[in-house]
């Protein structure tokens, strides 16, 4: 099978200068690494057009304004020669071995992504339900373990499969729980999602997000968190106790009616992905339980 490494960028130059080239190291089983650059204006181009004089597979994707990290990534995806695609943030520095040791899982139809393992944080997704919205939380072992869902920064995906349940869902720009989503429609369709812990990486945890406020931070990923449910969740009972604990929440703090009509006005925006109900909500959540 093919292979392209996808690293995402957006100003990134003081990143790239430290990782790119590690990228590119250590990814020897790699075809092609594609530089999905989202209209940087710091000379990032520059840079990695230099690079490419020393490692021809380096490509380069770029476009005339910023689309935000899931249209970035989903159009990489479609431009890539890979059957698989490694998807890297800008701020990842893979270790040697890390695409190799997951490519086994891949032997399995089902399985159609595979998360690395960060140094520091060595755990795969886990979720549960809990006051009306879907809890999300690390979960811990030293073998091969399912997962709720792979980074979008630090995994391998099929890019058939990718590209067939819609990739990113773009309803969440500019960023935050699109890789929970399609790990969740990934489940629901009957696919299978898992992590690595011999797929090292070291997240340096220094990308787009720094260059935000907190408070937008915080209200993108509220608004984020309810939109993960209101697009997700169809069990009657879990809606409803969604929508008694969205209501304590305005009533305790007027501020998340603002959160509410957010989501719902990105929801009515943006058509619904592509999901094959296979699994229900519940059984989905059983598999973490």
């Amino acid at each position: 099978m093919k292979i392209s490494v996808i690293v995402t960028n957006w100003n990134g130059l003081r990143l790239l200068k430290k990782f790119l080239e590690k990228v590119i190291i250590n990814s020897p089983e790699a075809n092609e690494i594609i530089l999905a650059d989202d209209a940087s204006t710091d000379k990032s181009l520059i840079f990695v057009k230099k690079l490419q004089i020393k490692y021809p597979k380096l490509k380069v994707i770029t476009h005339k304004k910023n689309i935000g990290f899931s249209r970035n990534s989903n159009q990489a995806a479609k431009k890539a020669v890979g059957d698989l695609l490694v998807f890297l943030n800008n701020d990842i520095n893979p270790h040697r071995g890390y695409i190799k040791n997951s490519l086994k899982h891949f032997r399995d139809p089902k399985v159609i992504g595979v998360g690395f393992s960060e140094l520091g944080h060595e755990n795969y997704g886990s979720i549960y339900w809990k006051n009306g919205y879907i809890q999300l939380r690390p979960g811990y072992s030293k073998k091969t373990h399912i997962s709720a869902w792979v980074s979008g920064g630090s995994s391998i995906i099929r890019k058939e499969y990718f590209l067939k349940l819609g990739g990113f869902d773009n309803i969440y720009e500019p960023f935050y729980f699109e890789d929970f989503d399609f790990g969740f429609r990934a489940w629901r369709s009957g696919y299978k999602l898992l992590w690595e812990p011999g797929s090292i990486v070291e997240h340096k945890h220094e990308s787009t997000t720094s260059k935000f406020s907190k408070r937008l931070l915080i209200y993108v990923k509220e608004r984020n968190h309810l939109i993960a449910v209101l697009r997700n969740i169809t069990d009657k009972k879990l809606l409803f106790q969604n929508k008694i604990f969205s209501i304590l929440r305005v009533l305790s703090g007027p501020n998340y009616l603002k959160i509410i009509r957010a989501a719902k006005r990105q929801i009515r925006k943006f058509p619904e992905q592509v999901t094959n109900y296979k699994l229900t909500d519940q059984e989905i959540l059983r598999l973490f339980s």
